[in-house]
């Protein structure tokens, strides 16, 4: 999924940032009705599950937050699209990284900026505009053979999170709340293997809340995570909006090809 490689890219850059700067500085009929009728209600788990973006969903905004990578963007099921945009602080320099890439089927662009850089960290001064990716140079690279997928209209892996867990109800209209397993769901990438061992039992209990929109669409996912061991209690959520209103996206106009310097940052 294109939120692992969002993951392993800013692991990647911040790390080679981070080397690059202190080297300088030291997303019904009748018939139906009983039918309907006789069929048994459908239970909590399969109504969020059902609210769950798909192939089907017009296109929507999604932030992340929380997690390993916090990030965010938009999935365009019907142009076959998304962005990912991730912004991180990178440790003991001024710099801030922000990474953005735009997925249409199988061509890939990107946007890599390094804010608070000054000219004598040497890193390289790449442009503004969409920088177009040739996939013969980026062997070797987390954005290898990256494109668009299934699998990328649920970016914050609520179907997950859903699917492994437990005592769900209905609180308020739209509200839900039960617990989730995150040993189930370590695809998510909620936390670390560490922090997953940390949390050791709990983990397997970790508080959820669902709401749905007034078109039974997902709104917001939170789990609420514990502290283990020496890892603070956190938040990881998970907001889906702008449902059709978020416009669709469009091959970039104005492109310029990535630089070789581009192609290096890309392999860490």
């Amino acid at each position: 999924m294109i939120r692992n490689r969002i993951t392993a890219a800013g692991t990647l850059l911040l790390a080679g940032t981070t080397l690059a700067a202190c080297a300088a500085t030291g997303t019904e009929s009748a018939t139906e009705t009983t039918t309907a009728a006789q069929s048994p209600a459908p239970t909590v788990s399969e109504t969020l599950l059902d609210a769950v973006p798909d192939e089907s969903s017009p296109a929507f905004r999604y932030t992340v937050k929380g997690g390993e990578s916090p990030f965010s963007g938009v999935i365009d099921p019907a142009g076959k699209a998304l962005t990912a945009d991730i912004t991180q602080k990178v440790p003991d320099t001024p710099i801030t990284l922000s990474m953005k890439f735009l997925v249409i089927e199988e061509k890939v662009w990107t946007k890599i900026a390094f804010k608070g850089a000054t000219a004598d960290m040497g890193l390289p001064k790449l442009p503004k505009k969409w920088m177009s990716l040739d996939s013969a140079k980026t062997a070797d690279s987390f954005v290898t053979d990256m494109k668009y997928s299934e699998a990328e209209v649920d970016p914050g892996s609520v179907a997950a999170l859903v699917s492994s867990a437990d005592a769900l109800t209905e609180t308020t209209p739209g509200h839900y709340a039960g617990t989730t397993d995150l040993t189930k769901s370590s695809e998510a990438e909620i936390v670390s293997e560490d922090t997953l061992t940390a949390l050791g039992e709990k983990a397997k209990a970790v508080p959820l809340e669902v709401v749905v929109d007034g078109e039974g669409r997902i709104s917001t996912a939170t789990v609420k995570i514990p502290a283990a061991g020496k890892t603070k209690a956190s938040t990881y959520k998970v907001t889906y909006d702008q449902y059709g209103s978020a416009g669709s996206l469009k091959v970039p106009a104005d492109a310029v090809k990535a630089s070789a310097d581009v192609y290096d940052l890309l392999k860490g």
